[in-house]
C-alpha cells in the first residue's frame, strides 16, 4: 500500500490561521504616501512618469497588486514595484508608473482604491505658475514630506557612483533629489552641467525657509542665461529664432539631459526642427518622386541655419547665393550667366518673392522638390522659365 504523509495537526492549525489573519484584514490596510488619493490629478511634465509609495507591514506586504487600467474594457496589467525598502518596522514599496497622454487609472488591492492620473505632454517649460490649483506637484508644499525623510536625506545612495566630498562644495548641491529624480539622467549620454554634478538648485531655487523647490516656468531667460551668456550676442543679431527670442531654451534642448549632443531631446540633424517646422518633414524624409537636398541628407539644418541668431534672413549663415557657392563652387563670384547668357542671379527684384533679390532659390527650392535639380517647375515646356518670362 502506497505511503501517503499526512500533515501533523499543528502545521494545519498555522495554514487555517494564516488563512483567517489574511482574510480578517481590513481591505486597504495600508497608507498611499504619494500620489494622493481621492480626486483626478493632473501632471504636465516633458516626462510621462510618476511615481507610487505605498507605506505597509510585512503581512500587508505580501497581499498588496498594483495594476494599471490596460483598455475601456477595464482589463488591469500588475505592475511589479521597482523596490521595496524596510525602515523603522514598515515597508516602502515603491512603483514607477508610466503616465500616457490622456487619463491613467491605477488599481490597489486589497480594496480596490484608485488613482487617476490626466497627464498632459508638455516638451517645453509649462506656461503656468507653479502654484495653480489643478496641477499635481509632489513638492508644492516642503522639500521632503515628514514620510519621505527617514530615507531621502542627503547621503547618497550606494550605488549612484558620485563622490560626494568633491560634489557637495558647491552651494548649489543637493543630493536629496537623486534618490527619486537619478533617471532624469541616468539614461543620458549628453549631460547638463548642473544635473550631472547634483547642482539641483542652480535652476531650481527652493522658496522660503528653504522648504519649498521652484519648478522654472513658461520663459526662462533668467535661469538659462546666468550661465549661458550666448544672450548678449544673439540679441544683436538682426534675425533670431522664436523660442531664443522669448527665452525658451527647453523648445529645443532638455534642462537635464538627452541622448543628443547639447541636450537635444531629438535628432540634431533634422528631428528636432521639424518637431515644430511640420512643413519640411517631406524635405528629410525620403519620398518616391520628390528630390531631397543633399546637404540636408547629409548634414542636417544646421548646415545652412544657425539655430539661435543671424544677421542673414532664414538664420542663414551667409547671404542666399553666397551659401549656395560655398558648396557649389563653380558658381562663386558669378552675378550673371545661370542659367543661360545675361541671366542675372543677384542684385534685381525677384518677381515671385516680393521685397526679395533675386537669387538662387527664386528658382531652385533649398530644402527639396519634386522636379530635378530641385527647381521650382518643369524644365519641360519652358514651365520654369515662363514663371517670371510670360
Amino acid at each position: 500500500m502506497e505511503n501517503r504523509r499526512v500533515l501533523p495537526a499543528w502545521a494545519l492549525i498555522m495554514i487555517i490561521f494564516s488563512f483567517v489573519i489574511l482574510l480578517s484584514l481590513p481591505a486597504g490596510a495600508y497608507t498611499i504616501l504619494t500620489p494622493p488619493m481621492g480626486k483626478k490629478l493632473l501632471v504636465r511634465a516633458r516626462r510621462g512618469a510618476a511615481c507610487l509609495v505605498i507605506k505597509a507591514a510585512n503581512v500587508e506586504r505580501r497581499s498588496l497588486q498594483v495594476g494599471m487600467v490596460s483598455n475601456r474594457q477595464g482589463t488591469v496589467e500588475s505592475l511589479a514595484p521597482a523596490g521595496s525598502w524596510q525602515k523603522d518596522g514598515s515597508y516602502y514599496i515603491h512603483y514607477a508608473l508610466s503616465l500616457k497622454k490622456g487619463i491613467n487609472t491605477f488599481v490597489i488591492k486589497p480594496g480596490g482604491k484608485k488613482i487617476i492620473i490626466r497627464y498632459q505632454p508638455q516638451p517645453t517649460m509649462p506656461p503656468f505658475g507653479s502654484s495653480e490649483a489643478g496641477v499635481y506637484l509632489f513638492h508644492r508644499k516642503e522639500v521632503v514630506p515628514v514620510a519621505c525623510r527617514s530615507c531621502h536625506d542627503r547621503k547618497l545612495p550606494a550605488d549612484s557612483g558620485l563622490e560626494i566630498k568633491e560634489l557637495e562644495k558647491n552651494s548649489n548641491f543637493s543630493p536629496v533629489c537623486f534618490s527619486c529624480h537619478r533617471r532624469l539622467i541616468s539614461g543620458s549620454k549628453w549631460l547638463h552641467g548642473p544635473s550631472a554634478n547634483l547642482e539641483c538648485l542652480a535652476c531650481h531655487r527652493r522658496g522660503e525657509g528653504n522648504k519649498k523647490t521652484a519648478v522654472p516656468t513658461a520663459r526662462v531667460p533668467n535661469v538659462c542665461y546666468r550661465c549661458h551668456v550666448n544672450e548678449r550676442q544673439w540679441k544683436t543679431k538682426a534675425y533670431i529664432h522664436g523660442p531664443v527670442r522669448i527665452g525658451d531654451c527647453t523648445v529645443c534642448h532638455d534642462p537635464h539631459g538627452a541622448k543628443y549632443k547639447f541636450e537635444l531631446w531629438a535628432d540634431p540633424k533634422t528631428g528636432i526642427c521639424i518637431a515644430c517646422h511640420t512643413g519640411k518633414r517631406r524635405s528629410v524624409q525620403k519620398t518616391q518622386g520628390f528630390h531631397r537636398h543633399g546637404i540636408i541628407v547629409g548634414s542636417g539644418c544646421g548646415a545652412c541655419h544657425d539655430p539661435h541668431a543671424s544677421d542673414y534672413p532664414f538664420q542663414l549663415y551667409k547671404p542666399i547665393n553666397k551659401l549656395c557657392a560655398s558648396c557649389h563652387l563653380r558658381l562663386q563670384g558669378m552675378t550673371h550667366g545661370h542659367p543661360v547668357g545675361g541671366h542675372p542671379l543677384s542684385g534685381k527684384p525677384d518677381p515671385l518673392h516680393k521685397g526679395r533679390e533675386l537669387s538662387c532659390a527664386s528658382c531652385h527650392r533649398p530644402h527639396g522638390s519634386k522636379y530635378q535639380y530641385l527647381l521650382i517647375g518643369s524644365l519641360l515646356g519652358g514651365n520654369v522659365c515662363t514663371k517670371c518670362h510670360h
